[in-house]
């Protein structure tokens, strides 16, 4: 009786491992570009404690910060490939796969974050990454950061003519265009290379989200930072299309779900971060300039011919959608 009663809860014990072993049967490798304790990052973190709480540990989330696996568009064909699952990865790079989504990079396409939220909210970013999809990257959130403000070595930017000369890093060809026009000379690199790139004297400025400027510690170089709402950052919560149809449907609902939450909560500590780095700046000494209505309207007539350029690219659906909400 003792035998088989010990036999029968080692059969019970082996089967519980088993179970505890194939609980996390999904499992999603998620690399980023940037680090875990900016405001994405946060929100990354806070995504993976939700899916893995309300999967009852079914899913298993896999960070990968600082493009420690993966960066740029190298990150994007490994969503594609499915070497990895999911990805925040920023806009600018989903342009060169789905060519309609560079409509949020024209100058000026969202001047206040309200017409930015009101288009996440009206659906507006499923038909501009509709192209990603049908190429194997589905899009399930959209998660909001911050413009991608300007900031000098030693020039200040108040018109478009102070761009000449500049050696200006961008993002996207869009941006880069914007800033050919301006004058400036254009350097293409990734995110994890510019703080390299500027202590080597490789770049005079560059457009990055404001608490990077005080989070790497780029303001000890760039003096001069202007909050002009030209190009709106956010990452696209992008995963690889045939696996998320291979998923459970529960599973489905609870990875949407929670991106979706994470999400919308990323708005009201993305303008948080904004301005708590907008005072940072101040108080270590940069010079801060918030671009002024006359200014906006300024830049934005000057920046006109790279509408004109990118409207056979993008078309007149997703342009007059996206002037609805600038209304």
């Amino acid at each position: 009786m003792l035998k088989t009663l010990a036999r029968a809860s080692v059969a019970a014990a082996m089967c519980c491992l088993a179970g505890a072993a194939t609980a996390a049967d999904v499992t999603i490798r998620f690399p980023v570009e940037y680090a875990l304790d900016i405001t994405p990052g946060r929100a990354n973190q806070e995504f993976k404690k939700l899916v893995e709480e309300r999967s009852d540990g079914r899913i298993e989330v896999t960070l990968y910060p600082s493009g420690s696996l993966y960066k740029g568009l190298d990150l994007l064909q490994a969503v594609l490939r499915g070497d990895a699952e999911m990805t925040t990865l920023i806009s600018a790079y989903w342009s060169a796969l789905a060519p309609k989504s560079a409509v949020s990079e024209l100058p000026y396409a969202f001047p206040t974050r309200e017409s930015f939220y009101n288009a996440i909210d009206d659906g507006f970013f499923t038909k501009a990454y509709a192209e990603a999809e049908a190429k194997g990257a589905k899009l399930i959130a959209v998660l909001p950061f911050d413009y991608l403000v300007p900031g000098t070595r030693a020039t200040p930017l108040r018109k478009p003519e102070d761009f000449a000369g500049l050696k200006f890093r961008g993002l996207g060809k869009v941006n880069l265009e914007m800033l050919k026009l301006f004058g400036a000379t254009p350097v293409s690199i990734n995110f994890v290379e510019i703080s390299p790139a500027i202590q080597q004297g490789l770049i005079d400025a560059l457009n990055v989200p404001t608490d990077s400027y005080t989070i790497y510690d780029w303001q000890e170089d760039i003096r001069n930072v202007n909050y002009a709402p030209y190009y709106i950052a956010f990452y696209p919560w992008m995963v690889n299309a045939k696996w998320w149809a291979s998923l459970d449907p529960e599973l489905q609902e609870i990875i949407q779900t929670a991106a979706v939450e994470v999400a919308e909560k990323n708005r009201v500590a993305a303008e948080e971060a904004a301005n708590q780095a907008l005072e940072d700046l101040r108080g270590l000494g940069v010079d801060v300039h918030v671009q002024t209505p006359e200014e906006i309207e300024a830049w934005s007539k000057a920046a006109q011919p790279v509408w004109d350029q990118f409207a056979g690219q993008i078309g007149e659906e997703l342009i007059d959608a996206l002037k609805s909400y600038q209304q």
